[in-house]
């Protein structure tokens, strides 16, 4: 289901996104949007951290421990994605 809400922008083109759906799409202070422009439409998509994917392999390592070498593999995407979507 669609949600609406009108949102003024800014001199700056800054506009606040209601807290509800802020809440609702657990978007938190800092987080990446990605600006989408289709026809006259703007969409704002959250770009997941690399972080939040840890884990998504943890059937894979079941009963065994990934090595620290996995560990800091997954810091240094993570530390390289925020670098890059900085400059969005």
């Amino acid at each position: 289901m669609a949600e609406s809400e009108t949102v003024t922008v800014s001199s700056k083109g800054q506009v606040t996104l209601p807290s509800k759906l802020r809440k609702r799409l657990r978007i938190t202070k800092g987080e990446k949007l990605l600006v989408v422009s289709e026809d006259n439409t703007i969409k704002l998509v959250p770009v997941p951290k690399l972080s939040t994917l840890a884990g998504v392999d943890q059937e894979l390592f079941a009963n065994r421990k990934p090595s620290e070498e996995l560990k800091n593999m997954r810091k240094e995407w993570t530390e390289e994605f925020d670098k890059r979507t900085k400059k969005l």
